[in-house]
C-alpha cells in the first residue's frame, strides 16, 4: 500500500518523550498507597513486588519497544494490531485504549482538587451536591474546571508545549522524590526497619505477600505505552525510541522501590500504622518526619500534584491521538482526524477529550473511580493484544525492518502475553484484589456498546473507506541510525572531499568582480543617515511602506537626521508588498514633481527595491519593462540612500529592483549598475521591529540567496567565499533569532548574512528557486519567503546531481554528510521557523501551472541558465506540482 507523508511535526527529543512515559507512570499513587503497601508487603518485601511487577511489564515494554521502532506512526496500537489481526482486532483493541486514557484523564481532573484539601482543608467552600457518597463544592469544581480547561488548551497549543510542562513537572517530582530519599538516609535509621522489612512468619508466607503487591503493581506502571501514540512526533533515531522506552519502565520502578524504602528507613511499624489511620498521607508524613517540619510534607503533596497532571498530561496526549489514529482509518467520525492548522495536534480529539475532562468532575470521583478501574481493564487488555501482535508478526512479517530487535521473541512475547493476560484476569475473576464491581462492568459495557455504534455507523458512512490504513512514510533523517554508521559515514565525507580537492585543480580559475557598494554596518549607524546621505543631494525623496517605519520611529528618526544634516524631504509612502512597475512610475513623478535630488529608502526589499526603480525613472524616459526586458538600457539613475529593516532581501547589497508588472503578472528584475546604492546604511538595531512571520520568511530568503549564488553556474572564487560565509550564520544563528533566544551578535550575523546574500547574487546571480518563485508571487501576490519555502527543497531534489559536491558542503554546515541530506536538512529548518508550506497552502492550484511554467521561462531565463540542471518548460512543470 503506498504510503503518506507525515502531517505531524517532530518535535518530540529523547528527553520529552522519556518524562512524557515516566510521568504517565508517576502519578499520585506513591503519595498515598507507599503504606498500603508496606503493610501488605513489608518495607522490603513491597520494593521486591514492585521489582517483580517491572519486570512483569517489562516483557511487554519490550514488545512494544520493537513495535513502535518498527512502525512509528500515529495511534501506536492501532497500527500494531492492525498489521497483526486485521481491522476488528485493531479496533477492539484502540478502543480498550482510548477508554483507558480518557478515563484516567477525567479522574485526574477530580483528583488535582481534591489534593488542594490536604494543603488547605479550608478550601472546600460552596456545598452542591452529592454523588455517591461523595461531596461536590463550588470551589472544587472551579478548580477542577479551569485546570481541565488549561491542560487542554497546553496540548492544542502544539505537543512541544505540552512536553515543556511535563518536563517542568517532572522535574518537580524528581526533586521531590530525590528530597525524601536523601533525607531519609541522613535522618533515618536501620531500627525502623525492625519488625517491618517483610511481613510473614514463614518464607512461604512471605513470598506470598510479596507477590500480593506485585500484581497491583503493573497497573502503576500504566502510560509507558504513551510513546507509540506519538511516534510520528518523535524527532529521535528509531532504535533509540525502544531504549528509551525501556528506560522510562525502569527508572519507574526505581523511583517507586526507593520511595518506599524512604518511607521505611524514616518511619516505623507503628508510625506508619498511625499514619494510616490519620491523614492516610504516608509518604506526606515520612517526609514531614524526615526534616522534622510540617511544611515539608506539603512540599511532597505538591509533588504529587504535579505527578497528577503528568499522568493527566500524558494520557490526553495518547488518547487524543489514538482518536486520531481511528478517525483516519474511517473508524470513528473522520472530524477527529483533524489537525490544528498551526501546532499540528489533533485539535477535534483534543477539544472533546479536554470537554469530558471539564463535564467529570460534575459526576464526583467516586463514580470517576469506577470509569477509572474501567479504564485499566481496557489498557490491559489492549496490552495483551499487542503482545500477540507481536508474535504475529515475528510469523507474518519476518522481513519487517526492526531497528530495535528483540532476542529470543519467543520468550519474550509468551511472557508479556502471559503477564498481560494475567492482569486482564485479575479484572475478571472475582475476589481476585483488583476484580471489577458491577457499576465498572456497567461502564466497560458502556463504552464497548458505544463502539458497536460507531463501529456500525461509521462502515455504513464510510462504505469501503472504513478500516483503511496508509502506512507513514519513515522520515530518513531518523531512519539513518548514524550510531551504527560511523564508518560509512567517515568513508563518505573522505571521499566527498577528496573529489572536492580534484575538482578544485580541474577547474581552471578565470573571472570579472566588480560591486561598487558602500556598505555602512553597525549598530546605531542609521543616526549618521543625515551626515551620510549629505554629500549625494540637498532634497532627499524618503520612500516608504505604509505604516511600520513610521510605526517603529524610524521614520522619525531618519528625517530628523536628514534636516539636521540641511537637506529637505518629501516623503512617497505607496509601496506595497511585491512592487508594482505603476508604483514606481507614479513615485517617479512625484520625486521629479517635489525637485528631489536623492532617493533615501526604508524598510524590506520590496520598499528598496521600488525605490531604486524610483531613483532610474526619475532620470529615464519611456516604459520600465522596456529597461527591464534589455530593450532599452540606460547607466544613470539619482543617488540612494538605503536603510533596510528586515535581514533577508539583501538589496541593499546590489543592482536589482524586482518589479511585478499589474497588466500581465510579469515578475522580474531591473538590473544596472546605476541603482546600486551610494550608501547602505545596514543597523542590526533597525531589524528588531520586525514581527516573527516576517523574520522567518526575510531569513529564508537570505539563506536562498547564498546557497543559489554559491550552486550557480557562474559563481566564482569571491562570491563562493563570502556565501559559505554567510550560509554558515544564518544556519546558527537564524533559528535562535527567530525563536526569541537570539542575543545581540545573532542579530547582528543574520543582518550581515543578509546583506551578503544580496551582494553575492549581484555578481553570480539566483537559479531555479528564485526563478520558479516569481511567476507564483506575480499571479498570486504571495509572501516571497514562503513561496521560496515551499519550492526549495523540491529543487534541490532536483538539482543537487548537477553539483553534488557544492550542495554536500551546503548540506555539512547544516549537519548532513551528503548532497542528498540537504533537502531532508532544509526541510527540518523550515519546520524550525513554521515555515513548512506547500504551493497549495499559499493559494496555487494545479490549473496555475502551466502559466506559471510558461511565465517562469519567460522571465526567468537566466536563473534558469544559472542552475546546476538545466531543465525544461515542462520538467518545470512537473516540480511545481511536487511542491503543491
Amino acid at each position: 500500500m503506498a504510503g503518506k507523508k507525515s502531517e505531524f511535526d517532530k518535535v518530540f527529543s529523547a528527553w520529552d518523550i522519556l518524562v512524557i512515559a515516566f510521568g504517565a507512570m508517576i502519578g499520585w499513587g506513591w503519595v498515598v498507597s507507599s503504606g498500603d503497601w508496606i503493610t501488605r508487603g513489608g518495607v522490603i518485601g513491597a520494593a521486591i513486588g514492585f521489582a517483580l511487577g517491572g519486570v512483569m511489564v517489562f516483557f511487554v515494554g519490550l514488545t512494544y519497544a520493537e513495535l513502535t521502532a518498527a512502525m512509528p506512526q500515529c495511534g501506536g496500537e492501532h497500527v500494531f494490531s492492525y498489521k497483526a489481526m486485521g481491522p476488528i482486532g485493531s479496533y477492539i483493541c484502540t478502543w480498550a485504549i482510548v477508554l483507558g486514557y480518557v478515563s484516567v484523564v477525567c479522574f485526574e481532573a477530580c483528583a488535582l482538587p481534591t489534593i488542594i484539601t490536604y494543603i488547605y482543608p479550608k478550601f472546600l467552600q460552596g456545598y452542591l451536591y452529592t454523588v455517591a457518597g461523595f461531596d461536590i463544592y463550588a470551589s472544587w469544581l472551579a478548580v477542577a474546571i479551569i485546570v481541565a480547561i488549561f491542560i487542554t488548551y497546553i496540548n492544542i497549543k502544539g505537543a512541544k508545549t505540552a512536553a515543556l510542562l511535563q518536563t517542568i513537572l517532572t522535574v518537580v517530582i524528581g526533586g521531590v522524590g530525590i528530597l525524601l530519599i536523601v533525607a531519609s538516609v541522613v535522618t533515618g535509621d536501620a531500627s525502623n526497619l525492625d519488625g517491618q522489612m517483610f511481613n510473614g512468619d514463614s518464607t512461604g508466607e512471605i513470598f506470598k505477600t510479596i507477590l500480593r503487591v506485585a500484581v497491583t503493581t503493573p497497573f502503576f506502571f500504566i502510560g509507558f505505552d504513551v510513546i507509540p501514540q506519538a511516534a510520528e512526533e518523535i524527532n529521535v533515531p528509531l532504535k533509540k525510541i525502544g531504549k528509551i522506552m525501556i528506560l522510562s519502565i525502569v527508572l519507574a520502578v526505581l523511583f517507586y522501590a526507593l520511595i518506599i524504602i524512604g518511607v521505611g528507613y524514616v518511619m516505623n511499624s507503628s508510625e506508619v500504622a498511625a499514619s494510616m489511620d490519620g491523614s492516610g498521607l504516608v509518604t506526606a508524613d515520612a517526609m514531614a518526619k524526615a526534616f522534622n517540619s510540617s511544611i515539608m510534607s506539603k512540599v511532597l503533596i505538591v509533588g504529587g500534584m504535579c505527578g497528577i497532571v503528568t499522568s493527566w498530561n500524558s494520557f490526553l496526549i495518547g488518547g487524543s491521538r489514538a482518536m486520531y489514529s481511528m478517525a483516519e482509518s474511517y473508524m470513528i467520525p473522520k472530524t477527529f482526524a483533524k489537525l490544528h492548522k498551526k501546532h499540528k495536534t489533533p485539535v477535534n480529539a483534543l477539544y472533546l477529550i479536554g470537554f469530558l475532562s471539564v463535564l467529570a468532575p460534575l459526576a464526583g470521583r467516586k463514580m470517576l473511580v469506577w470509569i477509572v478501574d474501567a479504564g485499566n481493564f481496557g489498557c490491559c487488555l489492549a496490552y495483551c493484544m499487542v503482545s500477540l501482535s507481536f508474535l504475529i508478526l515475528r510469523k507474518k512479517a519476518p522481513d519487517m525492518k526492526r531497528p530495535y530487535k528483540v532476542k529470543h521473541y519467543k520468550i519474550v512475547g509468551a511472557l508479556a502475553v502471559l503477564m498481560s493476560g494475567f492482569m486482564v484476569v485479575m479484572y475478571i475473576v472475582p475476589n481476585s484484589g483488583s476484580a471489577l464491581v458491577w457499576q465498572e462492568w456497567a461502564m466497560a459495557g458502556g463504552w464497548s456498546l458505544l463502539g458497536v455504534v460507531f463501529f456500525i455507523i461509521c462502515k455504513l458512512k464510510y462504505k469501503e473507506k472504513f478500516a483503511s490504513h496508509v502506512d507513514v512514510l519513515i522520515d530518513d533523517e531518523i531512519v539513518d541510525e548514524k550510531e551504527n554508521r560511523e564508518e560509512e559515514v567517515k568513508a563518505a565525507i573522505e571521499l566527498v572531499m577528496a573529489e572536492e580537492d580534484e575538482t578544485k585543480f580541474v577547474q581552471p580559475i578565470a573571472f570579472n568582480y566588480n560591486l561598487p557598494v558602500n556598505i555602512a554596518f553597525g549598530t546605531g549607524k542609521v543616526a549618521q543617515t543625515g551626515e551620510l546621505t549629505k554629500p549625494y543631494g540637498k532634497k532627499a525623496l524618503i520612500v516608504t511602506g505604509r505604516n511600520s517605519a513610521k510605526k517603529s520611529g524610524l521614520y522619525d528618526k531618519v528625517n530628523d537626521s536628514l534636516k539636521a544634516a540641511g537637506l529637505e524631504t518629501a516623503l512617497f509612502d505607496k509601496v506595497a508588498q511585491n512592487p508594482l512597475t505603476t508604483t514606481a512610475m507614479e513615485g517617479a513623478e512625484f520625486a521629479k514633481a517635489n525637485g528631489c535630488d536623492v532617493v533615501v529608502a526604508i524598510g524590506g526589499g520590496s520598499i528598496m527595491d521600488c525605490a531604486k526603480a524610483i531613483a532610474f525613472l526619475a532620470l529615464n524616459d519611456g516604459d520600465i519593462n522596456d529597461y527591464i526586458f534589455g530593450r532599452k538600457v540606460s547607466d544613470t539613475a539619482l543617488p540612494l540612500v538605503l536603510i533596510p529593516t528586515t535581514c533577508g532581501t539583501g538589496s541593499e547589497g546590489n543592482g536589482f529592483a524586482v518589479l511585478t508588472n499589474p497588466e500581465n503578472g510579469d515578475k522580474k528584475s531591473l538590473r544596472c549598475n546605476a541603482i546600486v546604492a551610494k550608501v547602505s546604511i545596514v543597523d542590526p538595531d533597525c531589524m528588531k521591529t520586525m514581527p516573527k512571520h516576517v523574520l522567518a520568511a526575510v531569513g529564508f530568503d537570505a539563506l536562498c540567496h547564498c546557497m543559489e549564488a554559491y550552486t550557480s553556474k557562474i559563481s566564482q572564487p569571491f562570491t563562493d567565499a563570502l556565501a559559505l560565509y554567510a550560509i554558515d550564520l544564518i544556519a546558527h544563528n537564524l533559528v535562535d533569532v527567530y525563536k526569541g533566544r537570539g542575543t545581540q551578535e545573532s542579530w547582528e550575523k543574520i543582518t550581515l548574512a543578509s546583506t551578503i546574500g544580496g551582494m553575492v547574487i549581484n555578481t553570480a546571480g539566483v537559479t531555479l528557486a528564485h526563478g520558479m518563485e516569481h511567476p507564483a508571487s506575480g499571479l498570486k501576490d504571495i509572501v516571497h519567503g514562503k513561496g521560496l519555502a515551499a519550492l526549495t527543497p523540491v529543487i534541490i531534489e532536483a538539482s543537487y546531481k548537477g553539483d553534488h559536491f557544492k550542495f554536500a558542503k551546503i548540506a555539512r554546515i547544516f549537519g548532513g554528510i551528503t548532497a542528498d541530506d540537504l533537502a531532508p536538512k532544509i526541510r527540518t529548518l523550515l519546520k524550525n521557523l513554521d515555515l513548512d508550506v506547500k504551493l497549495s497552502d499559499l493559494g496555487i492550484e494545479e490549473k496555475d501551472i502551466p502559466w506559471m511554467a510558461e511565465n517562469c521561462m519567460k522571465v526567468s531565463a537566466a536563473s534558469i541558465a544559472n542552475n546546476p540542471v538545466v531543465f525544461t518548460q515542462e520538467e518545470i512543470a512537473e516540480i511545481y506540482k511536487k511542491a503543491m
